[in-house]
């Protein structure tokens, strides 16, 4: 069985894989190799002032579990779904009385 590799294109032991070693120096500019740390913005402090109020650990704890919560058309869509119908059956029903309450106020001029 013949491969693409000939013996002079194997990898002897002593060859190096052509990383980067610690005592070559870098080209990278100084400002790259150690950046400075991220500025502390308005929203960051903010955040960080209320996570220290007593109790906020608590009411973030509640919040996430709320916001993991499934939504009631997640949970009985079928039954959303009639309730939605009912809803803008209803809406559209009190929208076209309001229209023809305000068109007869007109036609008879008051």
């Amino acid at each position: 069985m013949s491969t693409d590799r000939g013996p002079d294109r194997t990898r002897r032991p002593d060859d190096s894989v052509g990383l980067r070693t610690p005592e070559q120096p870098s080209a990278l500019p100084d400002w790259m190799l150690n950046p400075p740390p991220a500025r502390r913005t308005l929203g960051t402090r903010l955040a960080e002032g209320v996570a220290a109020l007593p109790g906020a650990g608590a009411v973030r704890r509640r919040w996430w579990a709320w916001q993991r919560r499934q939504p009631l058309r997640q949970r009985y869509p079928n039954t959303m779904k009639i309730i939605a119908l009912l809803v803008s059956f209803v809406a559209s029903l009190a929208l076209v009385l309001v229209l023809y309450a305000l068109y007869g106020q007109v036609l008879s001029g008051g």
